[in-house]
């Protein structure tokens, strides 16, 4: 499986406060761009804050997006890797990974939005509904080909489930979970070590 798009998602973490101020993002972001402090090639932020449940504020990119998102009812950090080069879905989903828990690290130690992310659990999604239909055959290749790399990265005790599967119009998508998780900045250098951040 070759995908155009893989898409994982870090979520705020459940102590933080139902609501989640958008806006110091818009500033957050653009001050990644001059720094050039994330992966990538980082062209504009666009505001979507009005939106419910919406995409919530992007921060666009050549290889990738990265967003505060709110869809589904619960924020995080949707990392959206694209321009793949024919990679394979283990390659894109293990560089998605990296560069969102990079993400989420920098976003973090800046301190300015005072968001705190939840490391222990993620969600991917295979943005290619031709590649990967969200079917019982496209669930067999996606588990086959993410396995190893959410053992990599959490470890033999990951509990992976398969999401959104009720609808063969949604993206074919799993969730992954880990009782004891590293801190984010410990697992995206797990992961990078283990394989690297293609």
């Amino acid at each position: 499986m070759n995908p155009k798009r893989v898409a994982c998602k870090f979520f705020i973490h459940p102590d933080a406060s139902a609501e989640v101020d958008l806006h110091p993002f818009i500033g957050l972001f653009h001050r990644f761009i001059q720094a050039g402090a994330l992966p990538g090639l980082l062209i504009d932020v666009a505001d979507y804050a009005h939106v419910p449940e919406g995409p919530g504020v992007l921060l666009v990119g050549h290889e990738v997006d990265y967003g505060l998102d709110l869809a589904g009812g619960r924020a995080g950090l949707l990392t959206t890797r694209k321009q793949l080069g024919g990679a394979s879905l283990a390659d894109a989903l293990r560089s998605a990974l990296v560069w969102g828990l990079q993400a989420i690290d920098a976003i973090e130690r800046d301190g300015s939005t005072g968001i705190r992310f939840d490391p222990s659990l993620v969600s991917v999604q295979v943005v290619d509904r031709l590649v990967a239909p969200n079917d019982a055959a496209g669930w067999a290749s996606l588990l086959e080909q993410a396995a190893p790399v959410l053992a990599d990265l959490y470890g033999e005790k990951v509990e992976v489930s398969r999401i959104q599967a009720d609808d063969p119009r949604r993206c074919l998508a799993l969730q992954a979970f880990c009782r004891e998780a590293a801190p984010a900045s410990e697992l995206a250098r797990r992961l990078s070590g283990a394989g690297g951040d293609r």
